[in-house]
């Protein structure tokens, strides 16, 4: 689940840059927040899927 926390931290630091104004445009965090949940599904399914195989 490390890449949950990337993706976490990824859309924090988003967040900070719009509300500080930092960049020339705001970054669409939004965009990235089904990201930050397909891990949690595609995990479980490929290791049922990787059990079934073997």
């Amino acid at each position: 689940m490390w890449r949950c926390r990337r993706w976490g931290g990824a859309l924090i630091v988003g967040i900070a840059i719009n509300m500080l104004g930092l960049g020339r445009e705001k970054i669409k965090v939004g965009n990235m927040l089904p990201a930050m949940f397909l891990p949690l599904v595609y995990f479980p399914i490929s290791h049922v899927i990787g059990s079934l195989v073997s």
